[in-house]
């Protein structure tokens, strides 16, 4: 009963954020491949959208969740669509707390390592409440999972239920591999049964082997741009990302006053990667040698963290959603860490730390405008294609999502997943 209000509380706050930007942007807002997949389906079939690969890879989760969306008339895809992904963002946040509380940890705890991902400024960029960025609570979903095993270990449904939760994530997103080291590192410390250490690995070793078919198929194969720029990237861009959770605070050369310039040093980026993997390390060998089943969690969310960033950014432009992740597993790892002494605090202490936490955020609690701003609004899409149609039934257009994408009508895309939409299919 209390997973399910942490559900609730979870997905409230996911479609909140984007409500409290804009009441309009619910209704109106259709982002990018939500929009797009559910067309594929629309023009094709759901099991050849399914199978098709898209930037390079199978995307499983957020195709399958096109599909209800797909069989509504299409003026209601944009709230369809919004209302599934604060479904999904609570019911991620139900299993995330379930889990935590089997672990032994308490409720206050429990309740913030589960709702974080839908509270942390980083996710109100663009990530928030959108069917397309669902591999996030995957990927942190799966990770908590694997860190804090108690609950498999003591219910062989469980164990069968976080296997194929790895499943549809690696189904979902490549980078799910980094899931396999932490998988072993359990295993290692038998912390998790033999036999489980081999069918979770199996699982996300499945989801594997289908991207690299999807990726070895691909008609339009990933772009991978691996560099020492793109590292560098990444490197500076993990200061910034950790910035988000005091919003507003910056790191970068700024004018301090008016006639003086202060700029950080520029391997920054580098020493507070190195300070988080050592940290990782740390604990998982402290919590090894004690036996801590707090301590040693925290270092591999911290470690899984780091690979997480890593991958997407360091074969492209590092991109804010890379981050989303990253920070919401370093987030965990300090709950975990601080979980004994939290235990300890009075509840009006608590209350207080929260209601301090809560209003540090607030400035960043509505989603951006970028993610909120109906671009177009999808009903005057909706109408302009179908006046469009009326008057030209033979006429193909290609209607746009918000933020105005895809780029260039479409141009790069290939069918089923592109934008081309034949009038005929409408009347």
């Amino acid at each position: 009963m209390v997973a399910l209000l942490v559900g609730l509380l979870a997905g409230g706050i996911s479609i909140g954020r984007l409500w409290l930007a804009n009441p309009l942007a619910p209704r109106e807002v259709l982002w990018a491949e939500d929009g797009l997949f559910a067309l594929c389906i629309r023009k094709a079939d759901f099991f050849t959208c399914l199978a098709e690969p898209y930037a390079g890879y199978f995307l499983f989760t957020p195709r399958v969740l096109a599909w209800p969306v797909a069989v509504l008339p299409w003026e209601y895809w944009a709230l369809a669509s919004n209302i599934i992904a604060a479904v999904l963002a609570g019911l991620i946040a139900a299993v995330v707390f379930a889990i935590a509380r089997r672990a032994g940890l308490n409720g206050f705890v429990s309740v913030a390592i589960a709702v974080l991902p839908a509270l942390a400024p980083m996710s109100g960029l663009e990530a928030i409440n959108s069917v397309s960025s669902s591999y996030m609570l995957l990927l942190y979903a799966s990770a908590i999972a694997i860190a804090l095993p108690e609950s498999a270990n003591r219910s062989r449904s469980w164990s069968i239920g976080i296997g194929l939760l790895l499943l549809i994530t690696a189904l979902t997103i490549p980078s799910a591999v980094v899931l396999i080291p932490v998988i072993v590192v359990q295993g290692l410390r038998r912390t998790i049964a033999a036999r489980t250490t081999i069918g979770w690995a199996l699982a996300v070793i499945a989801g594997l082997v289908a991207q690299t078919a999807a990726a070895v198929n691909a008609t339009a194969p990933r772009q991978i741009d691996f560099s020492t720029e793109t590292l560098n990237a990444w490197a500076d861009s993990i200061p910034v990302s950790l910035l988000t959770y005091w919003p507003g605070l910056s790191i970068g050369e700024y004018s301090f006053f008016s006639n003086f310039t202060l700029s950080p040093l520029g391997i920054t980026g580098w020493l507070v990667a190195a300070a988080i993997l050592i940290t990782g390390v740390a604990l998982i060998t402290n919590g090894w040698r004690r036996q801590s089943e707090a301590i040693t969690p925290a270092g591999l969310l911290l470690i899984a963290g780091l690979g997480l960033g890593l991958i997407p950014s360091a074969i492209g432009d590092p991109n804010n959603r890379y981050f989303v992740v990253p920070l919401a597993l370093w987030g965990a790892a300090l709950l975990l860490v601080l979980e004994p002494r939290i235990t300890k605090t009075r509840p009006w202490i608590l209350a207080a730390a929260t209601a301090a936490v809560l209003l540090i955020w607030w400035p960043a609690n509505p989603a951006s405008e970028y993610r909120s701003t109906p671009a177009p609004p999808w009903t005057e899409e909706v109408q302009r294609v179908e006046a469009k149609c009326k008057s030209d039934p033979a006429f193909i257009d290609r209607p746009i999502f918000t933020p105005y994408w895809p780029p260039n009508w479409g141009d790069g895309l290939i069918e089923p997943t592109h934008p081309n939409l034949p009038c005929l299919l409408l009347w």
